[in-house]
């Protein structure tokens, strides 16, 4: 009977855990998909052109690019719990110093110190979820955990938007602050290891060595480094497209752009939970990016409502890449070694990342075109594709 009420404490309190590391990675999503609603604001205060704004995302992954494996690292020897509340507090500070910059250096200092808690937290958050839910729920967990990018744009996107009609630029980045800062005191008090992780001793380095050789986790992060260079390339750039291309208000072209989150946020649980039943995770790697290619395509052509079942689409799509990623990366290795795969899998998000805003600003720049923008970008889901073809997994 003690076992039984032992078990089911466990069985809620992974839930919380869960939680817990899905608004640690909010904290940090939130702050970072400001820019995009923001970018003509930015760029009329500072005097910068397209590829100039597009650093303003960018920036924020060169420190997760440079940490992403002392980060796996340093997870592996010290858990999460206190190395989270810190990335966390230093995403507030980050935001607070680009409130308050009077240059746009200044501003991108404040990105870069976003992007060094950010670095921790991408890798840190989903460590705790194998150590907590087994082989059989982890698709659920990982789809439910997912939603942390979508559920962040569809806040970010309007509430940037339109707290910059009322209060200025700058107000966003403190409302941003404030969040980190709520986020950071929850992580603390309810964030734990879970009975799952296995062995207490800490990773020896030969695991670790064993862990970074592990070709599997490199092929689906070099897919995951291309579905976000498509994902975020759209998102950063399609609040200007459609005001410029589609004669749509500021307000409503960040609402229209972030229709995409809304679709992942449904759907990804749903394939998640649909992959731990089917036990197959690679046909969604493989049809989503392919259908995400065709969306984009259709977005740039459409018009009025079907612009708008085209968006959905692409979110649908969408949503099947990241919960089978992230389950991918965590089968393939024991929960004690996962920070260091999702060092691997981080370190390839970052670039992505990096990539898609200077190059979505370049494309647009350069060929002042919806459809040529659309379709640059959607190249690197094909590219997403064909590396999936290569993943060793049902």
């Amino acid at each position: 009977m003690c076992a039984q009420r032992s078990s089911g404490r466990i069985s809620s309190f992974r839930w919380v855990v869960l939680f817990a590391s899905f608004l640690g990675f909010v904290a940090f999503a939130f702050s970072f998909q400001l820019i995009p609603p923001l970018l003509s604001s930015l760029q009329s205060e500072f005097g910068v052109d397209d590829a100039e704004a597009g650093l303003l995302m960018s920036m924020v992954m060169v420190p997760g690019i440079v940490l992403a494996f002392p980060a796996g690292l340093a997870i592996n020897r010290y858990g999460f719990r206190t190395l989270g509340f810190a990335s966390i507090i230093s995403v507030a500070v980050g935001n607070l110093v680009t409130a308050f910059a009077n240059s746009f250096i200044t501003a991108l200092i404040g990105r870069i110190i976003l992007g060094v808690g950010g670095a921790f937290i991408v890798v840190g958050t989903p460590v705790f979820v194998p150590q907590w839910f087994e082989h059989k729920d982890l698709g659920k967990a990982m789809g439910i955990y997912g939603t942390n990018m979508p559920v962040s744009i569809i806040l970010a996107f309007p509430t940037a938007a339109a707290l910059t009609q009322v209060f200025g630029w700058r107000f966003p980045f403190y409302a941003a602050a404030l969040l980190s800062f709520t986020c950071a005191l929850f992580f603390v008090a309810t964030a734990r290891e879970g009975p799952l992780k296995g062995d207490p001793k800490s990773v020896t380095s030969e695991e670790a060595k064993h862990a970074v050789k592990n070709i599997e986790v490199w092929k689906v992060s070099i897919t995951w480094m291309l579905f976000n260079t498509t994902t975020i390339g759209f998102l950063t750039w399609a609040p200007r497209l459609f005001h410029e291309f589609k004669s749509l208000d500021t307000v409503y072209s960040s609402l229209l752009a972030t229709v995409v989150m809304y679709s992942a946020v449904f759907f990804a649980p749903f394939f998640g939970w649909l992959s731990d039943k089917l036990d197959r995770r690679k046909p969604f790697i493989l049809i989503g990016p392919l259908a995400m290619a065709s969306a984009l395509f259709l977005t740039a052509y459409a018009t009025g409502l079907p612009l708008v079942f085209c968006v959905l689409s692409l979110g649908i799509s969408a949503a099947t890449v990241p919960p089978l990623v992230m389950a991918i990366i965590a089968q393939n290795l024991p929960p004690r070694l996962s920070s260091t795969g999702f060092g691997i899998i981080t370190l390839c998000q970052n670039i992505g990342i990096a990539l898609s805003g200077p190059i979505g600003g370049f494309l647009l720049q350069t060929t002042q075109s919806l459809p040529l923008t659309s379709g640059g970008i959607a190249l690197f889901a094909c590219a997403s594709a064909v590396t999936a073809l290569t993943v060793n997994t049902k």
